[in-house]
């Protein structure tokens, strides 16, 4: 039995943000690529299907509105109000991890850094399904077995091959790493370190009006709230009846349940004076890379970079990046690229 061989010139891993930026960018063709993604490699950015719209898993805002504007996308200000609760040396002990100093995370630096926040008008998983329709590029969704460096094969399950010049990974590098064949790596978890989050989302009416315009973070530094912080936004599925979108994020500890924790913060919510009624839609789910560290000098920069693979994004480069960070360094790769 022949095994499937398939030939490109570039090769991009994992059907990213990062990705689709990379491919959407008309400096060269790149007609002859693969978009390759598989299990443990999704992007954060898509979301739910739900009463015809787009819910995203999570809310990432923007610093500047030129870097979705570059892609032909319009923003808009937001009122952002930034509530502590309780102390910050407690917030930082619940997202601090084996000592590390700074609590910030990708989803609230905009607070501590920036005067005004914006949002996309859409989704960001409506942005991400824009993105996609641009990109025209083949995609191909299976799992990896092994990648070969030196002689520039993707082996994937079921024994079909994939050859490529170039190769461009957007994916989680310990992933990356572990797929790697033939090349001499020491134990990659002592060298990175996440923190995973379990993220709730609710959609329902609640007590407090949220305008269009208005986004509330409560960050909760208290021993007695689980979750880090509880974000308010208005849902936009049915306007006239005020529902209001939900996120509360939660630090996992290893062990806990999914379903224990989103009990526990819709308590929590209860503890914020927040009155949650007609609940329209619960999900819940774990990102595992909710912060990143290099724990130490970080060996494989140039590693990959002696094999041939650009990284690219938060993810590939392992590095803590803003959305206008992202779409930045990722047009500026390809610019370097091309």
């Amino acid at each position: 039995m022949l095994r499937k061989r398939r030939k490109t010139k570039t090769l991009i891993l994992g059907d990213s943000l990062s990705s689709n930026v990379y491919v959407t960018q008309d400096l060269k063709d790149l007609s002859d690529s693969i978009i390759l993604s598989w299990v443990g490699a999704p992007s954060s950015l898509d979301g739910w299907d739900f009463t015809n719209t787009c819910i995203d898993r999570l809310p990432l805002f923007l610093e500047k509105t030129e870097c979705l504007e570059y892609l032909g996308l319009e923003a808009l200000e937001v009122n952002y109000n930034y509530v502590l609760i309780g102390e910050e040396e407690s917030l930082k002990t619940k997202v601090s991890l084996l000592g590390e100093d700074t609590y910030y995370t990708w989803y609230d630096l905009f607070s501590r850094k920036y005067n005004r926040v914006y949002k996309p008008l859409l989704s960001w998983c409506q942005v991400i399904k824009i993105l996609r329709s641009k990109s025209r590029i083949p995609r191909l969704y299976a799992n990896i077995r092994s990648i070969d460096p030196s002689e520039k094969i993707v082996l994937l399950e079921g024994g079909a091959t994939i050859e490529y010049e170039n190769i461009v990974s957007s994916v989680p590098q310990d992933l990356l790493l572990s797929k790697l064949r033939g090349v001499n790596l020491e134990d990659i978890p002592t060298n990175y370190a996440y923190l995973p989050y379990s993220i709730s989302l609710i959609i329902s009416k609640i007590d407090q009006k949220i305008r269009d315009d208005e986004v509330i973070i409560y960050a909760l530094g208290r021993k007695r709230y689980i979750a880090s912080h509880a974000i308010l936004l208005k849902a936009g599925v049915n306007s006239k009846n005020n529902y209001v979108l939900i996120y509360m994020l939660t630090p996992l500890k290893q062990g806990a349940s999914k379903t224990e924790v989103l009990i526990k913060n819709l308590s929590e919510l209860k503890n914020l004076g927040i009155r949650v009624q007609d609940i329209m839609l619960i999900r819940s789910y774990v990102e595992k890379y909710g912060k990143i560290f290099r724990l130490k000098k970080d060996p494989y920069d140039k590693l990959l970079k002696e094999l041939s693979i650009k990284v690219i994004g938060r993810y590939g480069s392992w590095e803590e990046l803003s959305i206008c960070n992202i779409i930045n360094t990722v047009l500026s790769s390809r610019m370097k690229h091309d």
